[in-house]
Parts: structure tokens; sequence; C-alpha cells
């Protein structure tokens, strides 16, 4: 009786590691891809006086008039690419929601939508819906999970119809070149596919890096969709804002799905928003300084502990930590971790790359000391007890 389409979409290992969780209790979690932060006073109280002022009512389904053309100043201002603010931007129910319509308005059944592997597993999902095949390119640890452009146009086909990168990466924190970012816009003109690029983390980049957006390409316009969102810069999950910047032509057909899904984005939210654009980004400063502490902090423990490496990340606030020298598949190192230390992350096998866990470093320091601690101890009563 239902549908083959979601048939197809696998449940998540990480529903089980999370059922277990529960039943153990006491268990510190560094699964979550969520802001530990209280989102900043102003915002919530932008939000708030919307509401009390009455703005409860749909809004324009492309979105806040104001929203939008702060967007597209921002995006001008960061990337140097201009986008119409009432025409190539559109507000979205999150960043998610941003993807989804993306996928399924550009993607028909039996096209290939390639996706480096490790992947954020919602990019496999997507595709899945569509009803488009999934195209595989695995990134390597030994790279710091840098793209080769090279490997990807050996998995373009005439039936490529889009490849979709996220940097700053989740899972693996790595932030992609300009110069790799370059290269994959001429690897979408030449072959005339297009790239969803998830840039939800743009912010949160270390060690005096930047970000480079595949916005700022000649070209890109046309073969680039930018999805973005409000959740991670400013600690606003909850308040499910994101944006889509395409050109006019393609957003114009985004709209058709977004009206069906959402009719709009939610108003008072949209309003929390303009006050976080518009206000001091102190805030977002702070969190990206303390985000770089705590991923110190956690890559010195994860690489202090016998049989597990960690390379240190440069965005976003994930790590990929390598646990092959361990012998043990990483979902049932997963469920040891909560049966024996209470410590709750990320297998990698459910984001395609096996002989590793990620594990996030969206919590304060004195919860990342305590669950290392643990799953040292853990680590360490595993190994004698193989002896």
């Amino acid at each position: 009786m239902l549908a083959e389409r979601i048939l197809a979409v696998q449940r998540s290992p990480f529903y089980s590691i999370m059922e277990l969780a529960a039943k153990k209790g006491n268990c510190i979690y560094l699964q979550l891809g969520e802001p530990d932060f209280t989102t900043p006073k102003a915002i919530l109280e932008a939000a708030k006086k919307a509401m009390d002022e009455g703005h409860t009512h749909y809004g324009p389904d492309r979105g806040s008039h104001e929203l939008r053309q702060l967007i597209a100043q921002k995006i001008k201002k960061q990337y140097g690419a201009d986008y119409n603010w009432e025409d190539e931007i559109l507000i979205t129910a999150g960043g998610q929601a941003g993807l989804h319509i993306a996928v399924m308005a550009l993607a028909n059944p039996g096209d290939e939508i390639i996706i480096l592997v490790p992947y954020y597993p919602p990019y496999l999902v997507n595709t899945t819906l569509a009803g488009a095949k999934p195209v595989f390119v695995t990134l390597r640890s030994e790279d710091g999970f840098i793209p080769d452009a090279a490997e990807i146009e050996k998995a373009v086909s005439p039936k490529t119809k889009a490849l979709i990168i996220l940097s700053p990466n989740n899972p693996t924190g790595a932030v992609y070149p300009a110069g790799v970012l370059k290269r994959l816009v001429e690897l979408a003109r030449a072959h005339k596919f297009m790239i969803i690029s998830d840039e939800v983390y743009e912010c949160l980049v270390y060690d005096g890096l930047t970000h480079t957006s595949a916005l700022s390409f000649p070209g890109a316009k046309e073969h680039v969709v930018q999805v973005n969102s409000f959740s991670k810069t400013y600690a606003m999950t909850g308040l499910r804002i994101g944006y889509v910047a395409a050109s006019a032509d393609k957003l114009l057909q985004f709209l058709k799905y977004h009206h069906t899904v959402n009719i709009s984005a939610n108003v008072p939210s949209q309003w929390a928003c303009v006050t976080a654009m518009k206000g001091p980004q102190d805030s977002v400063e702070e969190m990206r300084q303390a985000y770089q502490k705590r991923r110190d902090l956690l890559v010195k423990m994860l690489n202090d502990i016998p049989g597990v490496q960690c390379n240190t990340p440069q965005g976003a606030f994930y790590a990929l930590a390598d646990i092959r020298e361990l012998g043990i598949p990483s979902l049932e190192f997963a469920e040891y971790l909560v049966q024996e230390a209470g410590v709750v992350l990320t297998n990698g096998s459910g984001l395609g790359y096996e002989g590793f866990i990620r594990v996030s470093y969206a919590a304060d320091e004195r919860k990342i000391e305590e669950a290392m601690d643990r799953m040292k101890k853990a680590v360490l009563k595993m190994k004698s007890s193989k002896k």
C-alpha cells in the first residue's frame, strides 16, 4: 500500500543507537548536528515582537521582501555574486527543505546524482525519493577529505544531473579550497550538470581559513544552486529558516514545489532572521571561537585513545575519527560505547564510510572531557578483553 520511493529508503541506524541511549540513561550526546548555544536574545525578541504584533498569517511565498534583500546583499558582499532578491532568492523552512526542493525540482527518475562519500545522509535519501541513481565518489582521509576534480569527472556520464557538495563539510569538517571549487564549477559547465552547494556551515571555519562559495566563480549562476540556513550561524535550529539562491528560471520552478509543501516559511522566524542579519555579529564570532577551542580539546583527547586517530577538522563542528585499528565495525563500536560508557556518537557506516566515527563538538568542554574519559576507559577495557 505504500509508495516504492519511501520503501526504498532505509531507516537510519542512528535510531537504534538513540533507542539504546534512552534505555541506558545518563548518556553524553556527541552525535548532534545542533549548536548547544541559546539563540541570541535580540533574535528571540524579534520573533516574539512579530507574534505580538499579529504577524502570524501567511507570508509571501518567496519569503519576506526585506529578508531576501538582505540575503542578496550578503551574497554580493561576501562572494561578489549578483542575485536579484525578487526572483533569485527563496526562503524555505530550513536548509533541509531547500535541499529537498532543489533535488526534487532538478532530478528526473533515472538521472544520476554524484554524492561524495562520506556523505550527509539526506543527500542519499533525497536522491532516492527523486527516483535518481546515486553515484558515489569516495574521498580519502589521507587527502583531508578534499575532493579530487579528476576523480569526480570520471564519475560523470550523460545521465549526470547534479553533484552535491558541502563545505565546510559534515561529517568530515573539511573546508574545500577555492581552487577545488573553481574546478568543480568548470566541470559542471563543461558537462552541463548542476552543483547543489550546501553552505550551511559557512561561518564555522578555523585557523584563519575563509569559506569560499561556489557562487563566486564565472558561470556559477547557471550551474550552481546554493542551499543555506540560519540554523548553525545563529543557533536558530528550531526556528526553521533556510534559503536557496538560484537563477530566476530555476527558482520559479522551485517555487512550485515549495508552495505545495509549505506555502510560506515561518513568518515570525523570518522577522527574527532580519534582526539577526542587521544586528551585531559578535555572537557569531563568539560561538565560532568556542567551537575552535572545543575542537582542539576533542581532537587532542581522541588521539590519546589507543587505536583511534583523528586529523584536525577545519570547519563545521564535527571530527571524523579513524577506528580501523580497533578492528570493530563502526555501528557495533557505537553501540558498545552507549552500553559501556554512556557516550553517544555516530557510526561511519551510516555515512557510507566504514571504519570511522563522527563526533560532534557542539557540546561544552566539560561534557567533551567527560565523554572522552569514558570512551578511553571503554576502549581500554575492550582491548584488554581481546587479549
